[in-house]
């Protein structure tokens, strides 16, 4: 998959900006606050519908304007291109996609998935650093970009987990029912919601058996010493489930959850809120750090968890590991290379691990890097040839030759 170009205006800092785009290697540099994240941004609107750094669409129009609108071309393996056009007014809020001169009504069946996107950025670091919620984010876009079976659970989710919540607070706060037509209720509600829970674990569960061997080799390729990551999947019903067990059937998930919301049912309605389900799970990552040269095996059992106990270094590592597996995960399942964005990420990781990376480059589709040093460009020259780099300077919002 290629982006051929993208046209923004009155996006954040740009009035008007059109750039074409190399099918390799586009080295977008700049100041710090200049624009470059913004045509990251913009070109993420383009796949995803939304920031990858997840702002409000309102913070995105340009100050003193009203709307914003991105126009973007995408060339698929067959030279097939498809133009995709997104509008968003403050007033009145609403945002607009189309494809092909077609209104698109359903995001998640005519847009999300189609152009595969990987993006590495700063804020990348709150996959290790941050909440559960953060975790879950990044691997279930990354399902669904895979799968859009899994994105539709999710949306089936979200809306009768909205819904169960409404009736314990319409109970609890509002006092709408009684004790007994609250539990009637409830019961038909639980039924839905385990089944739809059931398949989205059992889908993550299996998604990480698949994603544990692209993990594991870019793990090993940025590292120099004897050290081995895991990810595993926690779950207040089913504790921690090591990354690789068989992973149990749809039915045997649903009837534990079921039993588990049940035993638990007293405590949600007097906290008014959901307790269990896929919406409050975890992925929990560990390291396990041997002495270079030992032939001792390494075991998971004394790996500990980096998110209370690794260094910022080793932090930077498994994120970047993340990503670039989440890149051959993505090219395999959906037969193309995704666009890969990086957003500022060298002058976050040593020169090490920056010159592994640069070396391995080559082996990736097209990419966006931005930075605020021009010197990356020369050694980026001893990968690509002229012609298969595109240069950038961003000066408050303008691009200058």
């Amino acid at each position: 998959m290629i982006l051929k170009k993208i046209v923004l205006k009155n996006f954040r800092n740009y009035d008007k900006q059109e750039l074409i785009f190399n099918d390799k290697f586009n080295f977008i540099y700049g100041n710090n606050g200049q624009g470059k994240t913004n045509i990251l941004e913009g070109i993420s609107y383009s796949a995803f519908g939304k920031s990858f750094l997840g702002s409000a669409e309102a913070d995105c129009v340009r100050f003193g304007e009203n709307e914003f609108h991105i126009e973007s071309e995408f060339e698929n393996d067959l030279e097939n291109i498809d133009h995709i056009v997104i509008s968003y007014s403050l007033n009145p809020r609403l945002k607009s996609i189309h494809r092909n001169k077609e209104k698109v009504t359903a995001l998640s069946s005519e847009i999300f998935g189609r152009y595969p996107m990987v993006y590495l950025s700063p804020k990348s670091l709150s996959i290790t650093y941050g909440n559960p919620s953060d975790r879950r984010k990044f691997f279930d876009i990354l399902i669904s970009q895979a799968s859009r079976l899994y994105l539709d659970h999710l949306r089936e989710f979200a809306k009768i987990l909205k819904q169960k919540n409404a009736l314990l607070k319409n109970y609890s706060v509002y006092k709408k029912y009684t004790y007994k037509e609250l539990r009637d209720l409830l019961s038909s509600y639980n039924e839905k919601f385990s089944e739809v829970s059931a398949q989205i674990i059992f889908r993550r569960l299996n998604f990480l058996k698949e994603f544990k061997s692209y993990f594991e080799k870019n793990f090993s390729f940025l590292l120099l010493q004897n050290h081995k990551g895991y990810i595993n999947y926690n779950s207040d019903v089913f504790g921690e489930i090591t990354t690789g067990s068989d992973t149990a059937d749809t039915d045997f998930i649903r009837n534990k959850l079921g039993k588990h919301i049940e035993e638990t049912a007293d405590e949600e309605i007097a906290r008014a809120i959901t307790l269990s389900g896929p919406q409050r799970d975890d992925y929990v990552f560990r390291l396990n750090k041997t002495e270079s040269g030992s032939s001792r095996e390494i075991n998971l059992k004394e790996a500990f968890e980096i998110k209370y106990f690794a260094s910022q270094g080793e932090h930077k590592t498994f994120v970047v590991a993340l990503k670039l597996a989440e890149y051959d995960y993505l090219k395999d399942k959906k037969s193309t290379s995704p666009v890969l964005l990086l957003d500022d990420v060298l002058s976050e990781l040593d020169e090490n691990r920056v010159s592994k990376i640069i070396s391995h480059l080559k082996d990736y589709g097209q990419i966006f890097l931005t930075t605020t040093g021009k010197n990356y460009n020369d050694n980026l020259k001893q990968f690509y040839s002229e012609e298969e780099i595109s240069v950038f300077k961003i000066d408050n919002g303008k691009t200058v030759e």
